[in-house]
């Protein structure tokens, strides 16, 4: 069993066109031996932006852990908070506004993709 504190995993600036204000951290991959799936956690400052955006190759199970925001699909915004659980299809549309004025904050688990 790994155990880690959220307060010891390094924040990374996500790499994607358009991102403001957004940190993630990986929770678990394949450093840690994941053969799977990888769980990574977001934050979004207020007016922080994740722009809509697809993966063809993966689907995305979303848990929102604090705050509220607006999912962004191609034609809504939608909004969402605390303890909403979102799937996300393999190719479907998807981002995030956090037009709230605290933090938000949500986990992604991701399937392992082989390179």
């Amino acid at each position: 069993m790994i155990i880690k504190h959220l307060d010891e995993i390094p924040k990374e600036v996500p790499k994607m066109e358009g991102i403001k204000d957004v940190t993630l951290q990986w929770l678990f991959n394949r450093r840690d031996g994941t053969k799977n799936y990888a769980m990574r956690i977001f934050e979004l400052k207020p007016g922080g932006t994740i722009p809509l955006h697809d993966h063809d190759n993966m689907e995305h199970e979303i848990f929102i852990v604090e705050g509220e925001a607006s999912a962004i699909t191609p034609d809504h915004l939608i909004k969402v908070r605390t303890n909403d659980a979102l799937f996300v299809l393999p190719g479907e549309p998807h981002g995030f506004i956090n037009d709230s004025n605290r933090i938000f904050k949500f986990l992604c688990v991701i399937p392992v993709v082989e390179k």
